[in-house]
This record gives structure tokens, C-alpha cells and sequence, in this order.
């Protein structure tokens, strides 16, 4: 037996037309079109319904069924691959075709073809293409993807980090840059090695990870420790004990921020894996607190200087000024709506 099978992979059918699939039956298969045309004269799948139909009408003498299956609008979704299962396997049970005719309007339609043609069934797939050949085709829906995903995504992403980027600069100068690139080349390294694909699949999957935040705890109590110890036998024994803090403070800034951004680290990783937050509003927060720390930072060094006496009261307190009214600038643009929201 034939089984004219139309594959509606994004759920045109169902988000456009409000219909549940599978659909059966070349009745229902020309409501669906009509349907369909009336929500979206200009979708591709109506000329698939209807070539399918075609194709139907050509088989029906020789023993032949059809059938509209779909997913969902997130086609590389586990829900849209679960979809298509569960509804192929219904088909299976109920016709046991010898031979399929898959009908598609494109390549991303095809992906079920494998999984047909591992239960025996011999597959042919006919493309029903219009006013277009099927490397336009192609290129338009992965142009229309990229520029989707792009306008939705990653542009505030990139509006984002570049925001930082200036900011860092305009209080860090040159160690602004370097923190910059660091979290760039760290975030290309994820993405080249695949590290964070695997960390959001085993997420999805429900896989059991190990809990990093200790760890991170325990690493930064060990650079204090080793930072203080460091910062003691380095630091030169003034008669001046206002001199002796304020190069012991100097010291002991790099090891006290390394130890700070361990913790930050192994934090961030933690509310990554619990997903307890959403991933952009978790990058924003967590590169606020990063700024933070680089800002103490600063007034650590500052403050040892003006205790050292190479830093006047003045511009002490200038820069105090500065830090705060950077902080509150930008916890009112990144957190404010976040707070209204809630």
C-alpha cells in the first residue's frame, strides 16, 4: 500500500490554520489547504497539500492513503522531533505502507526520511518547488533564519557586550581592553570546541553535573590565603606604618581580584546549570558584577595611595564619586525593568 505523506515540519498548519494533525483522509487534506490559503495565502505548503493531493489522486487505484503530519515552530526542538515520532508511528501502526511518497516543500522537511526508511519502507520524496529552484529555495530559508534569529537574538547580545566594552575602556583604559578580549576569546573557545552546546544538551536532557560553586569557594579561600601570605613577603618593612599599608594593599589587589573572579566564575557556571534565570539577563548580571569587582579594584589602589600620601583627599574622593555614579547608572539600566517586571 501507498501512503502520500505531506510534511509540515515548523506547524504552518497548526499555528496558521489552528489544526491539529496528523490529518487523514483527501477531504480533510483540501479543507486543510483552503484553510491554510485563507490564513496565509503566500505559505509554501499549501502548494505541498496540493501537490500531495495531486500525487494521491494519480495512486488512489493502486491502494493509496494520505496524510499531513507536523512539528513544531522550533524545528530543532526536541518537542518537534518527539512530535513528528510519536505521529509517524501512529501512521505505521495504522496503514503499514510497503511505500511512502513524502511531499516537501524543502530540505528541512526531509529530516524524517531516515527514520522512515529504518522500519523498512522504502522512501521517495518528491519537492514541490514554485517559481524558484531549489538552491534559491534553500538559500532564502536559511537567509530568513539567520536574519530572524540575528534580529531576535543576538543583536541585544551584541548591543550589549559592546556597551561594556566602552565602558570598560572608559575606566580601565587599557586593562578594559584586555578583560574585553578575554571574555571574547573565552566565549569563541566554547563555541569552537562545542562546550557549550554539549552543557545545553546534557541541560536539556536532565543531566546530572557537578556542582562547580564549591570548588570555586575553596579556590578563592586558597588565593587569599596565598595572596596575603604573598603580599606580606614582598611588601618592604616601613618605619611608616600609613607607607606599609598602602604597598601591602597594592600587593595584595591582583590576588584579591583573581580570587574574586574565581568566585564569580564558578557562581555563574552554578546558576547555568540550575538555568534558574534567563541566560541574557544571567550575562548581563554576572558582567555587572565583573565591572564591580574591577571598580573595587580601582578603589583599593586609589585608596592605598592616598594613604601612602601620592594621592590627595580630593581626587581620592573624586574617584569615589565616579565609581558610585557609574554603579547606580548602570544597575538603573540593566535592572530596572527587570525589578518592574516582577
Amino acid at each position: 500500500m501507498y501512503l502520500v505523506l505531506i510534511v509540515d515540519l515548523d506547524d504552518d498548519v497548526g499555528r496558521k490554520a489552528g489544526l491539529k494533525t496528523p490529518i487523514l483522509g483527501r477531504e480533510e487534506y483540501i479543507k486543510a489547504a483552503i484553510k491554510l490559503g485563507l490564513s496565509d495565502p503566500g505559505d509554501s505548503d499549501i502548494n505541498s497539500i496540493l501537490g500531495g493531493v495531486k500525487l494521491y489522486d494519480e495512486l488512489k487505484k493502486e491502494g493509496a492513503e494520505i496524510a499531513i503530519v507536523s512539528g513544531s515552530k522550533d524545528v530543532e526542538s526536541k518537542e518537534c522531533a518527539e512530535k513528528i515520532k510519536g505521529q509517524l508511528d501512529f501512521l505505521l501502526n495504522l496503514y503499514s505502507p510497503k511505500f511512502i511518497y513524502v511531499v516537501s516543500d524543502g530540505k528541512e522537511d526531509e529530516l524524517i526520511i531516515n527514520y522512515l526508511k529504518g522500519h523498512d519502507i522504502f522512501v521517495w520524496k518528491k519537492r514541490i518547488v514554485v517559481k524558484q529552484s531549489e538552491t534559491l529555495e534553500s538559500t532564502y530559508y536559511l537567509l530568513q533564519e539567520f536574519i530572524k534569529k540575528t534580529m531576535e537574538e543576538y543583536i541585544p547580545l551584541i548591543l550589549t557586550f559592546v556597551g561594556f566594552s566602552f565602558l570598560l575602556y572608559a575606566i580601565f583604559a587599557d586593562m578594559g581592553w584586555r578583560l574585553v578580549i578575554g571574555i571574547l576569546g573565552i566565549y569563541i573557545l566554547a563555541e569552537a570546541s562545542g562546550v557549550r552546546k554539549k552543557l545545553f544538551n546534557r541541560l536539556d536532557e536532565g543531566s546530572e553535573l557537578i556542582n562547580i560553586e564549591p570548588i570555586s569557594y575553596a579556590a578563592f579561600l586558597i588565593v587569599i590565603l596565598l595572596g596575603i601570605l604573598y603580599s606580606y613577603s614582598v611588601t618592604p618593612k616601613f618605619d611608616n606604618l600609613n607607607l606599609y599599608i598602602g604597598k601591602f594593599i597594592l600587593n595584595f589587589l591582583d590576588p584579591l581580584t583573581l580570587s574574586l573572579i574565581i568566585l564569580l566564575v564558578g557562581r555563574f557556571i552554578s546558576r547555568v546549570i540550575n538555568l534558574e534565570e534567563n541566560i541574557f539577563s544571567l550575562i548581563k548580571r554576572y558582567i555587572f558584577y565583573l565591572i564591580c569587582i574591577f571598580i573595587l579594584r580601582e578603589f583599593l589602589a586609589n585608596g592605598a595611595k592616598y594613604i601612602m600620601g601620592n594621592l590627595s583627599f580630593l581626587s581620592f574622593s573624586l574617584y569615589v564619586i565616579v565609581y558610585l555614579i557609574v554603579i547606580i547608572i548602570l544597575t538603573v539600566i540593566l535592572f530596572s525593568k527587570e525589578s518592574g517586571k516582577k
